[in-house]
């Protein structure tokens, strides 16, 4: 049977628990102070409460060609082969920071007259790929589509925005301090899409001369994004939060290799003044 505890006993444990404590803060205010030095977070996790990445931003090549692809929807030309496919895309929605549930692959080509966007979207099932839209501008929200910005001042707050469906309907409008959309705006330009066994591709091509840009060498910001309807996931090459969407051209990538000279005139099929949204 053990003795019974004596008062000097019991005060020795208090004063032995005492210091137990001083050392456990005294270790847990170190750590605070130099653990992000000694564990720091990833890269990808350290954003801005803007939601500007503190990273640098993703770069895309635009490759000069001699000889323009074909313009029918299925990247089955080889000049396709010499520009570097723009791939990880990550979800806004519904898995915000989650890589994108299905592969994207997007490819850029110029000459002297347009600039070519080849795009390949895996679909582990297509036929549950949704198409809604059959005219020209209807939004793009609803259903599985593809759309580019482009940022050619590369001023963070300007841009133009190109986009389809699954169906090959057209979408264009522009963009002004990141918010301010105007779908009225229609340009010349041209898409054609195909849907095959393992998901569908879009082919672009958008006349230099639809567009408004600084002199050359020029440094475009870019972004594309992708939705995948039946999950309801929304997806950017250029990462971005759920309560942003591809107006955001703070947290734009960048384009790089283009060499063009400016357009001596504007394309424009119908203008309008901008509208904003809610």
């Amino acid at each position: 049977m053990r003795p019974p505890l004596t008062f000097r006993d019991v005060r020795t444990y208090i004063v032995t628990l005492l210091h137990m404590k001083r050392i456990i803060i005294s270790t847990a205010s170190a750590l605070l102070f130099i653990g992000p030095a000694i564990f720091p977070l990833p890269a990808q996790q350290i954003t801005s409460s803007s939601g500007s990445s503190s990273g640098p931003r993703p770069l895309a090549s635009a490759v000069r060609v001699s000889e323009a692809p074909a313009i029918d929807g299925h990247l089955g030309d080889g000049v396709w082969g010499q520009a570097r496919p723009l791939t990880g895309f990550t979800q806004a929605e519904p898995l915000q920071g989650q890589p994108a549930s299905e592969h994207t692959e997007v490819r850029i080509l110029f000459d002297d007259q347009a600039i070519f966007i080849g795009v390949t979207m895996q679909d582990s099932d297509p036929s549950q790929i949704v198409t809604t839209a059959n005219r020209r501008d209807a939004g793009l929200g609803d259903q599985d589509s593809f759309q580019v910005i482009f940022d050619t001042f590369n001023d963070r707050q300007n841009g133009f925005v190109f986009g389809t469906n699954a169906g090959g309907v057209q979408y264009d409008a522009q963009i002004r301090n990141q918010s301010d959309s105007n779908s009225n705006w229609d340009g010349s330009w041209e898409v054609m899409t195909q849907t095959q066994e393992n998901g569908w591709t879009a082919e672009f091509r958008i006349p230099l001369r639809t567009l408004r840009f600084g002199t050359a060498p020029q440094v475009w910001g870019v972004n594309f994004m992708r939705n995948i309807q039946r999950r309801r996931e929304r997806a950017y090459w250029a990462p971005l939060p759920r309560e942003f969407d591809l107006g955001r051209l703070s947290s734009a990538g960048e384009m790089r290799g283009l060499d063009v000279e400016p357009p001596r005139n504007l394309k424009v099929l119908h203008f309008s003044s901008y509208t904003f949204s809610g």
